[in-house]
C-alpha cells in the first residue's frame, strides 16, 4: 500500500476481529535456534510477553496485498543491541537482508521491506527471520524468530485503497489480510495517538489472534 491518506470516523460500534483465512505456514517454519538466551530476549521458559514475539496469527503466516509489506515484532528488554533481518522465498533464495539497531526500550518494532528491495510476487510465500545479535557478531546459533508472508491479489476495493479508515481496517481483518490490517491500524494510531477508539481496536485485533500478553505494548519505532 502506498501514499496513504489517513483519517478515521468516530463510530465505535464495530470491533476489529481478525478472521483467519485458513492458510498455513509450511512445516519448516518453526522458529527458535539451538541456543536459548534469556538475556537476549528468547528463552523457552519465559512466559508470554517476555519473549521476542512475531505479531502473527497462530498459523505463523499472514496474507498481504503489499509488494513491500511491514512486519511487526515484539522485543522485550534484551542485552542485544542489534538484529539481523532476512527474508527468503520458498526455495530459500535471499530476497533481502540487513542489520538493524534495536531501540533502547521494550516494545513492538516494525520492519519494512524497503522499496529498493525486490518486491514480493503474487501467489508466492516468503519466510522472514529476525536473529538476535547477543554477542559481538552474528553467530550460527544466534536465537531467532520467524514467520511467513503470502502475497495475494484481490480484485476488489481493498486493493490500492488510498483513503484508509477504521472501517477499512475492519474489512481488511474480515478478509484475512493480516499484514495489511496491522500496518493500517498502526498507521492510524501513529497519526492519532490519543484516539482511544484506535487503542481499543489495536487491543481487539491482537486479542483476536491470541496476542493478549502484548496487546498493551507500545509500537516504538
Amino acid at each position: 500500500m502506498s501514499a496513504l491518506s489517513i483519517w478515521t470516523m468516530p463510530s465505535s460500534a464495530a470491533r476489529v476481529v481478525f478472521k483467519p483465512p485458513g492458510d498455513r505456514a509450511p512445516k519448516t517454519s518453526a522458529g527458535g535456534a539451538s541456543r536459548n538466551d534469556s538475556t537476549c530476549g528468547i528463552a523457552s521458559n519465559k512466559p508470554p510477553g517476555e519473549n521476542v514475539t512475531p505479531l502473527l496469527p497462530e498459523s505463523d503466516i499472514g496474507l498481504t496485498l503489499a509488494e513491500h509489506p511491514t512486519i511487526f515484532i515484539y522485543v522485550p528488554e534484551t542485552s542485544a543491541k542489534a538484529v539481523f533481518f532476512s527474508i527468503q522465498d520458498a526455495n530459500s533464495n535471499n530476497i533481502y537482508q540487513d542489520y538493524l539497531n534495536l531501540p533502547q526500550k521494550a516494545g513492538i518494532i516494525r520492519v519494512k521491506l524497503p522499496i529498493s528491495s525486490p518486491g514480493l510476487k503474487v501467489d508466492q510465500k516468503y519466510k522472514w527471520s529476525l536473529a538476535m545479535i547477543c554477542t559481538p557478531s552474528l553467530e550460527p546459533d544466534s536465537p531467532f524468530v520467524s514467520g511467513w508472508i503470502h502475497r495475494v491479489s484481490f480484485a476488489n476495493t481493498l486493493n490500492n485503497t488510498q483513503n484508509l479508515t477504521l472501517d477499512s481496517v475492519i474489512k481488511l481483518a474480515a478478509s484475512g489480510l493480516w499484514y495489511d490490517t496491522i500496518f493500517t491500524l498502526a498507521e492510524l494510531r501513529r497519526a492519532q495517538p490519543n484516539n482511544q477508539i484506535l487503542t481499543t481496536s489495536w487491543q481487539d485485533l491482537l486479542n483476536s489472534v491470541g496476542l493478549n500478553a502484548i496487546a498493551n505494548e507500545p509500537v516504538i519505532n
